[in-house]
C-alpha cells in the first residue's frame, strides 16, 4: 500500500499537471489539402479562446475573420507561379505554434494562339497612358480589406459553358504573350450576368482592356470582376445579393466576340474562380 505521505505527494503532482493544461484547444484545418497554382484554399480554426490567434502563410500574415463564436476562417490565395511542393500554414497562440500543410501539385496550363487587331496588341502612347491610369485605379481597390460580406458558397455568373480557362497562356499575333488570369464564359449579347456572391459594387466603368467592367467587393480582400459587359444593372455603391443580375454579356473592350470574362482577386492575387466555386462554405 502507498503511504499517506507518498499519496499526498502524488495527488499534489497531479494537481500541478492539471494546472499546466491550457484552458484552450486549437483545431486547425486546411481545405482542400491539395491545390494547384492559382487556387484558393480555406483555413478554419476552432478555438475556445481566439482573440490572440495569428496565422501566416509563406511569411505573409493571414487575416482571420470570425465565422461564429470560437471559430475563425480565412481564404488564402496561391499565386499562379507557385512551385510544386508542400507548404506550411503557421498558427500562433500563447507562445505556441501549430502547423497545417497544403500540397501544391504540378500543373501545366494550356497555350493558345490568337490573332487580334494590331491596335489591341501593340498600344499607342495614348492607350498606354490610359492603361497605366486604370491599373492604378484598380490597385487602390485591391489594397482595401473590408469586413466579410459574402455568405455561403460562390456560384457561377452565367450558367453557360467556359470557353477559356484560368491560366491559359495566350500568344497574340505571334509576338506578345499574356496569361489568362480569369475564366471566360460563353454567352450571347444581353445574357444576364449574376453576382457570384453578396457584396458591394465598388466600380462600374468603361476600361481599355475590360470594356464595361464591374467590380464587387465581397469583403476579406476578395473581389469579383466582370468584364466586356454590354451594360450595367447596378451602380457604384449598390449592395447586391448572391445571384442578383448585375450586368449583361457583351463584347466591349478588348474582345473578339460576346462573352463574360470573370476574374477574382484575393489579397491582390489573381486566383482561379473555379477553385472558389468548389469550396464548401
Amino acid at each position: 500500500m502507498i503511504g499517506k505521505n507518498v499519496y499526498r505527494l502524488l495527488l499534489s503532482a497531479a494537481l500541478i499537471v492539471l494546472a499546466w493544461v491550457p484552458s484552450y484547444a486549437l483545431n486547425v484545418e486546411v481545405i482542400p489539402q491539395e491545390v494547384v497554382p492559382g487556387d484558393v484554399f480555406l483555413l478554419k480554426i476552432g478555438a475556445t479562446e481566439s482573440s490572440s490567434i495569428k496565422a501566416e502563410f509563406l511569411e505573409n500574415k493571414i487575416e482571420l475573420y470570425p465565422l461564429q463564436e470560437g471559430k475563425l476562417i480565412a481564404l488564402v490565395p496561391l499565386d499562379i507561379n507557385s512551385a510544386p511542393g508542400q507548404y506550411k500554414v503557421l498558427v500562433h497562440h500563447s507562445g505556441e505554434v501549430l502547423t497545417a500543410a497544403v500540397t501544391v501539385k504540378p500543373h501545366e496550363f494550356k497555350t493558345i494562339k490568337l490573332t487580334l487587331p494590331e491596335g489591341k496588341v501593340t498600344l499607342s502612347p495614348e492607350n498606354q497612358k490610359r492603361v497605366e491610369k486604370e491599373y492604378i485605379l484598380q490597385k487602390k481597390i485591391w489594397d482595401r480589406n473590408t469586413d466579410i460580406a459574402w455568405a455561403g458558397g460562390f456560384t457561377e455568373p452565367t450558367g453557360t459553358e467556359v470557353s477559356t480557362e484560368f491560366g491559359v497562356k495566350r500568344i497574340m499575333n505571334e509576338k506578345k504573350t499574356s496569361v489568362h488570369r480569369g475564366m471566360d464564359f460563353r454567352g450571347k449579347t444581353g445574357t444576364p450576368v449574376k453576382a457570384i456572391n453578396s457584396g458591394t459594387v465598388v466600380l462600374s466603368s468603361d476600361l481599355f482592356y475590360g470594356g464595361n467592367t464591374l467590380i464587387i467587393d465581397h469583403g476579406m480582400g476578395l473581389y469579383s470582376v466582370y468584364m466586356h459587359l454590354s451594360g450595367f444593372n447596378v451602380a457604384d455603391g449598390s449592395k447586391v445579393e448572391k445571384g442578383a443580375t448585375v450586368g449583361f454579356v457583351g463584347s466591349s473592350g478588348r474582345a473578339t466576340g460576346p462573352h463574360l470574362h470573370l476574374s477574382v482577386k484575393l489579397n491582390n492575387v489573381s486566383i482561379n474562380p473555379a477553385s472558389l466555386f468548389k469550396l464548401a462554405l
